[in-house]
């Protein structure tokens, strides 16, 4: 009963970590991950849901772009629906009216994309937060890992029966 509810909970640990890890995939591709944290964006970015946005050169937006920018608190990913020479008018999709400051383009971080994956930012950003409990995972995980090859070895040179494991 005792290994039943191991195994229950380390199949548990295996798929949060995995899906952690999953959320950072695309970053191998220069993608980089953003919780979406207002509603501004709905219905296209649902707040919870995470973002993937990669750097482009700034002559390359275009409007309808998905902007992601800095400000002194924030990181904002809103829409492109003006360019001027000094940046871009921005506008969330879900606001009534255009963004009262112009983004300058040294704040401009990068391109967004028109989806996010629901959810899972609220997940991924607690365990940001909290990395202590993405590395005691991976410990735990580790060490029943090193205790099941060592087990296996012994089995396979015949130093303890299968009773006993």
């Amino acid at each position: 009963m005792l290994v039943k509810i191991k195994n229950a909970i380390f199949r548990i640990l295996y798929v949060l970590i995995i899906i952690y890890l999953l959320v950072f995939v695309p970053c191998l591709w220069r993608s980089k991950p953003l919780v979406v944290i207002s509603g501004s964006m709905e219905p296209t970015l649902k707040v919870g849901g995470i973002l993937y946005y990669e750097k482009i050169d700034i002559d390359d937006f275009k409007i309808n772009d998905i902007l992601v920018y800095k400000t002194k608190n924030h990181i904002i990913s809103h829409r492109v629906v003006d360019i001027v020479d000094d940046g871009f008018i921005t506008k969330g999709d879900a606001n009534n009216s255009v963004d009262n400051n112009l983004i300058n383009k040294s704040k401009v971080l990068g391109k967004g994309t028109d989806w996010s994956i629901p959810y899972i930012g609220y997940y991924a950003d607690f365990i940001y937060t909290h990395k202590y409990l993405l590395y005691i995972s991976l410990s735990i995980i580790a060490v029943d890992l090193l205790n099941d090859f060592y087990r296996q070895h012994k089995k396979k040179r015949g130093l303890i029966n299968e009773k006993n494991s």
